[in-house]
């Protein structure tokens, strides 16, 4: 019979699904399988994140470039890497999470609402508003992230952010399932043989704590948690995946985009800083030479005698008494095409990245709101396409967070959804005419166009509902007022108006 270890071995590079391992039996073959999965990918992690720190790969040059030029190949490290995974994660921000109940979203401010804010509240109590970006520059840097529902405390439900370059999930189906069936986690490596690492490792009914000797293995510490969740407690968040499996974020695909771009930056700075200057040349020139204290020449180690060097300078005049004597000037290179040439490489990079154009061009003309929408068209549907992913992983992870806290009702809320922050640059006068439009043309509700308004902030939403609430029971208040008064006003007309006289006759 063929074991986990051989199965997992013969794949190689190939991505598989976890065979069956039953649940809640400890495996430290499955273990050391994992690690080993770990040491493999470890290496591509490590390059992503030497790119994004600008520990990149030098450009080229000659081998026996000097000094000066080694320290040009440094100097060209001309890193954006960062920005393709700083931008989207600033533009990145779930403001609201509401359930979907019979159908139908809780209205804010309901007594339902109220009663079933549990995974905001643990939302909250994880103090994610600040801590979630760490999650999506995780996902943009590697290509996934890692998130564990801690319920180790019944009180105090935690949602752990795992390392990603020190975590491996198995899956039984790596396309379709957003919760591992296993999950290694290294905590900390080992110093000594006296100071061995921890790692946590997680299936579908048992949280274990591992100790990680110096010689690779791994020790259970004391006794499984059971976790009671149904499902191994760790939620994957994807950037793109494909149809094995695999993830990939936006800093491996542009790797070569960034060498090429440092190349061009190196060719400019080398040719600026050896080429960029006016030379002038001398031909014939007599030089005077070197006298010690007594008038006598100095003679070097020849026997001849030591000219003293010809300074040439901005603010020296190159003169001579023979007029035998050339002298010359050689022009500048020009440095437009070199300049064209790294310009162009920025463009690419801008282009294939999905990159907005206009965050990497300083020299703006004036461009109108309809230019600006168009010049970001490309990159709000590349954020709008992640916030779909994120947002579905962030579902998941609230309703395992209610599991934890013992809501049943939140746990099976599949139709609940995140409100991410419109955090675009559309301008306020527009998204106000827009709304307007919508409300009175279209008969959208006017509340529910409260969210769109940029900028807008989910307290912000709160306290509009509860000051357009007093207002609404204001404005009751004064209709029945002005009714009282009115009916009062006509009552007074009525009592001060002369009673109608009966009319007179002839009778004849």
């Amino acid at each position: 019979m063929t074991t986990f270890d051989e199965y997992a071995k013969g794949q190689r590079d190939r991505i598989f699904a976890t065979p069956d391992v039953k649940a809640g039996a400890f495996n430290i073959k499955l273990v050391e399988d994992m690690f080993l999965t770990l040491s493999r990918d470890r290496g591509e992690y490590d390059l992503c994140h030497d790119y994004f720190e600008g520990k990149q790969l030098l450009p080229f040059a000659p081998r026996n470039a000097t000094p000066q030029i080694r320290d040009l190949q440094k100097r060209s490290i001309a890193n954006w890497i960062p920005l393709l995974v700083n931008l989207p994660a600033q533009m990145s921000f779930v403001d609201d999470y509401r359930r979907r109940a019979a159908g139908k979203l809780e209205r804010r401010g309901s007594d339902s609402a109220e009663n079933s804010n549990t995974e905001w509240t643990l939302w909250q109590k994880n103090r994610m508003d600040g801590r979630q970006a760490v999650i999506y520059r995780s996902v943009l840097l590697y290509g996934h992230a890692f998130v564990a529902v801690n319920n180790l405390d019944k009180n105090k439900i935690r949602f752990d952010i795992l390392s990603t370059r020190n975590t491996v999930a198995y899956f039984r189906d790596p396309v379709n399932d957003i919760r591992p069936s296993h999950v290694l986690t290294v905590q900390s490596y080992p110093r000594d043989e006296k100071t061995p690492g921890t790692a946590i490792f997680w299936d579908d009914i048992y949280r274990w704590e591992l100790t990680y000797s110096v010689d690779g293995k791994f020790v259970v510490k004391g006794k499984p948690f059971p976790h009671g969740l149904g499902q191994c407690p760790v939620i994957r968040y994807s950037c793109f995946i494909d149809d094995e499996g695999r993830t990939m974020g936006v800093v491996k695909p542009a790797i070569p985009l960034q060498d090429r771009l440092n190349q061009a930056t190196f060719a400019t700075n080398v040719t600026a800083d050896f080429g960029a200057f006016k030379v002038r040349w001398a031909a014939g020139l007599v030089p005077s030479f070197r006298k010690d204290e007594n008038g006598d020449l100095i003679l070097d180690s020849d026997g001849e005698p030591m000219p003293e060097p010809i300074e040439i300078s901005q603010s020296s005049l190159l003169l001579s008494d023979d007029p035998q004597t050339k002298f010359g000037q050689l022009d500048a290179t020009d440095l437009d095409g070199y300049i064209r040439q790294e310009e162009q490489a920025a463009r690419n990079f801008t282009t294939l990245s999905q990159f907005p154009p206009l965050a990497s061009i300083s020299n703006l003309a004036n461009l109108s709101a309809e230019a600006w929408a168009a010049a970001e068209a490309q990159f709000i549907r590349w954020i709008d396409s992640l916030h779909v992913s994120l947002g579905e992983s962030h579902e998941e992870l609230l309703r395992t967070g209610a599991l934890a806290a013992g809501d049943k009702e939140g746990s099976e809320s599949f139709g609940g959804e995140v409100r991410w922050r419109d955090m675009s640059t559309k301008t306020v006068a527009v998204m106000m005419d827009a709304l307007g439009k919508a409300s009175t043309m279209l008969g959208v509700p006017r509340k529910g166009l409260w969210p769109m308004i940029p900028g807008v902030t989910n307290g912000q939403l709160d306290d509009w509902d509860e000051l357009y609430e007093e207002q609404v029971q204001d404005d009751m208040q004064r209709d029945v007022k002005i009714q009282q008064q009115t009916a009062a006003v006509a009552q007074k007309v009525a009592a001060r108006k002369p009673a109608a006289k009966p009319a007179s006759g002839n009778g004849s």
